[in-house]
């Protein structure tokens, strides 16, 4: 089996949704510590839209709109995922913050269903990269945002360093794989089919955003763009 055909492989089973549903738990006790900076950054930055109907586009387990919803009490988060099992998982963690301006529910990037122009903001976090076609899903945000709205992405960065990767790799903490399997996988499975941040912000634009900026956050190897429709 070589390398490549392995590697094609496993980004399949990563982005299928049997695996979310599966193995989803396992991922969300272990992403919050190591990116908690990143979801801190993208809640301030939608503090602007305070009062506004903000949407979450592969929210996963909640934890980017449930700090946008404490951030901004009086907005109303919206958070959508393609795996059920994230969606009943959130609503629970909601439920046991008590939070009660954010909802989720089942949905796909791919066609989201909401009217056009029903959302003063959106993010996503590490979801582009599972999306068959990043390029409608971009066009399917653009679609629902209001005439000024903003959009923050990101995303696992594919120019990340192996130094960045190993410093990621001490703050995730999994216990069950060997480092060098883990550093392994993300180089050539996570982060090596991924984007960079020319790639990102070149895709984000050719959806009709404009007023890119691109941002760093700490020690986060992750992409963040941030655009307005």
């Amino acid at each position: 089996m070589s390398k490549g055909w392995l590697i094609r492989f496993l980004v399949t089973v990563r982005d299928s949704r049997l695996l979310w549903d599966t193995l989803g738990p396992v991922y969300n006790r272990r992403i919050p510590k190591p990116i908690a900076a990143l979801y801190r950054h993208i809640a301030l930055e939608m503090a602007p839209y305070r009062h506004g109907k903000i949407l979450d586009i592969g929210s996963g387990r909640g934890y980017s709109a449930i700090e946008i919803s404490r951030e901004c009490p009086s907005s109303q988060v919206t958070g959508i995922d393609y795996s059920p099992m994230q969606v009943r998982t959130a609503r629970k963690y909601a439920a046991k913050n008590k939070v009660t301006n954010c909802l989720f529910q089942k949905g796909n990037a791919m066609s989201i269903p909401y009217p056009d122009q029903t959302f003063d903001a959106a993010v996503s976090i590490g979801s582009i990269k599972h999306w068959p076609s990043p390029s409608r899903g971009l066009r399917e945000i653009y679609r629902v945002l209001k005439q000024g709205g903003c959009f923050i992405i990101s995303e696992t960065d594919r120019d990340v360093s192996d130094q960045e990767l190993e410093e990621f790799i001490s703050r995730f903490q999994v216990w069950f794989l060997p480092d060098r399997l883990l550093l392994w996988g993300l180089r050539h499975v996570i982060f090596g089919q991924s984007f960079s941040e020319k790639e990102l912000a070149e895709m984000v634009a050719q959806a009709g955003f404009t007023d890119l900026k691109s941002t760093r956050v700490g020690q986060c190897p992750y992409v963040l763009i941030q655009a307005r429709k």
